[in-house]
């Protein structure tokens, strides 16, 4: 039968504080009797052992402080040369039998001695007659009895005690119970649900909880296991459409040669198309074109925004002929060269914050530096709050760069991240820029054979880079 996680835990947690509780109980309850006893029988052993002294040197039973014990069941009598000389509260027994009692005493087979004083106990029903004897020399001796009566009646005030204290404590024990319950079965839940999704190759939910424990790692470590295994998924299937077409390497490079040229072509015509209709219209003074020094100024726009492509696209083809075998640099360049960047941002109200760790990585310093410009420059753009984060951790021989700001990239468009000239279906219209800053990324670390990504986690786009360190 299939218990689930909640009840699991719930009837655990209540089974192990009940026993807990209840051998607590019954460990207490089973002690209380002898430890009742032994306290009654230190307490008159210390009054006898205290006063002996001072009975000794002639003082009266009632000065000293077997007084205040006499108040109570306990009777003392001082005995001399087999005759009582003094008695001190509840008669016990008479001249005749006091022989008798003190031979008992020193013959008892349960009798316990302590020094000059011995003692033993005798159980009748529910009362414990306990009887001393202290030695002060030869025919000298102080004769003590007492009595603990009721023992049983405590022992049911103890029981009905322990029942209203159980009823409390197991409400508490059953609340506590679930509440610890529920904190950790739900988010199991949702985790389950979410894995399941992944089992059927569902890609598309989305696990958000808000935690500040384990869980929280737990569930960042689920969301970027997610995005690897559907880009593993989907290379996997890439990779068996190469494999089903049997295309040859020189064949697809061709192709991509060819999109490139086609996707180039696409960029350009459209600012070439409007410059060519704003420089006819101001040539025939046609309409809202005669205003010529306004439209000479979008022309200028127009003519840097192909310049913009023509660079990046210069970049683009040159970026293997920078790359040298065994380059390293130190990652202090970044924080070196990051102002024009800061200035960006401050444009914008946004703050770049910055943790990056000193060491040597092996990449061009001029292509690490392209790489991290296009990766915070892109989180500037596209943030939804005040701040844009640039991290780093070291995990065995790499370097793990990671960017990180505020928003949400659609799913279906995490695929298309890195392809040249490709921009997100929610991006603003009013954003600017060529669209192949993650293509460019995508080159440098293809050429290096580094790991990347950009994924969404938690309200948050990560963009993470594995760099080697030198070693």
């Amino acid at each position: 039968m299939r218990v689930n996680i909640f009840m699991k835990t719930f009837i655990m947690l209540l089974v192990t504080f009940s026993i807990v509780f209840l051998l607590s109980i019954y460990l207490a309850y089973i002690q209380f009797s002898p430890m009742y006893i032994d306290k009654n029988i230190e307490a008159v052993k210390e009054a006898i052992n205290s006063s002996a002294a001072e009975i000794e040197g002639g003082a009266q039973l009632e000065d000293t402080d077997l007084f205040i014990l006499a108040q109570s069941e306990t009777s003392f009598i001082r005995f001399i040369n087999n005759v009582i000389t003094e008695e001190l509260g509840p008669e016990f027994i008479d001249d005749t039998e006091i022989i008798d009692f003190v031979i008992d005493i020193y013959d008892g087979e349960t009798s316990v001695s302590d020094g000059n004083l011995t003692y033993y106990v005798n159980q009748v029903d529910d009362i414990y007659n306990i009887n001393y004897i202290y030695e002060f020399g030869y025919g000298d001796y102080l004769i003590v009895s007492t009595k603990i009566q009721s023992l049983q009646n405590i022992d049911k005030v103890l029981t009905n005690i322990n029942i209203n204290q159980s009823l409390f404590l197991l409400g508490a024990i059953v609340l506590i119970s679930v509440l610890i319950s529920v904190n950790i079965s739900k988010p199991i839940k949702k985790i389950n649900k979410y894995a399941k999704d992944i089992s059927n190759l569902n890609f598309e939910s989305n696990l958000n909880l808000k935690r500040r424990d384990e869980f929280k790692d737990l569930i960042s470590s689920l969301n970027e296991m997610t995005f690897n295994l559907k880009k593993s998924y989907a290379d996997l299937n890439d990779a068996n459409e190469r494999l089903n077409e049997d295309i040859d390497a020189e064949k697809i490079q061709e192709e991509k040669k060819k999109n490139l040229i086609m996707t180039i072509n696409h960029e350009l015509k459209t600012p070439l198309a409007v410059m060519r209709g704003m420089i006819e219209g101001m040539v025939d003074s046609v309409g809202r074109y005669k205003d010529r020094d306004k439209y000479l100024q979008e022309l200028l726009i127009q003519i840097e925004h192909i310049e913009n492509i023509a660079s990046d696209l210069t970049y683009s083809l040159r970026l293997e002929d920078k790359a040298k075998l065994n380059d390293t640099c130190n990652t202090t360049i970044i924080n070196k060269n990051l102002s024009s960047l800061e200035e960006l941002a401050a444009q914008k109200g946004i703050k770049i914050q910055k943790k990056l760790i000193d060491t040597d990585v092996i990449i061009n310093d001029e292509l690490l530096l392209i790489l991290v410009t296009n990766l915070v420059k892109n989180a500037i753009t596209y943030t939804t709050s005040k701040s844009v984060s640039i991290e780093s951790k070291i995990l065995n021989d790499l370097f793990i760069l990671t960017v990180k700001n505020k928003g949400e990239i659609p799913s279906k468009d995490l695929d298309k991240i890195f392809e040249s000239f490709f921009r997100s279906n929610n991006s603003s219209e009013s954003i600017n820029g060529t669209g192949l800053g993650l293509f460019i990324v995508k080159q440098i670390c293809d050429i290096y054979n580094y790991t990347y990504k950009i994924f969404n986690d938690n309200g948050y786009v990560v963009a993470k880079i594995n760099l080697k360190i030198k070693k």
